[in-house]
């Protein structure tokens, strides 16, 4: 829920969804022009985002596995081979 504090400890911010998604639309519109550019098609000075909550390359905890192990651990939760 909007302006809880749970809210505010998990999120670290004071912005509304409102904001949120307009800053979200406004990074993506940076990001498409970008790629129209010389920069963009090469990869190179991809545009910073104003959101807070669209940080790109943003990790979540860590892990000693190999990136294969990962893959595999994370199949054995996927749907069965069709």
């Amino acid at each position: 829920m909007e302006g809880t504090a749970l809210r505010r400890v998990l999120i670290a911010d004071e912005w509304n969804l409102t904001e949120h998604l307009l800053a979200l639309a406004v990074d993506r519109l940076g990001v498409l022009i970008w790629q129209k550019t010389k920069d963009g098609q090469k990869g190179r000075n991809r545009p910073k985002p104003i959101s807070p909550l669209a940080k790109h390359g943003s990790t979540y905890g860590k892990t000693d596995r190999s990136p294969e192990e990962v893959k595999a651990y994370l199949a054995r939760f996927g749907p069965p081979p069709s």
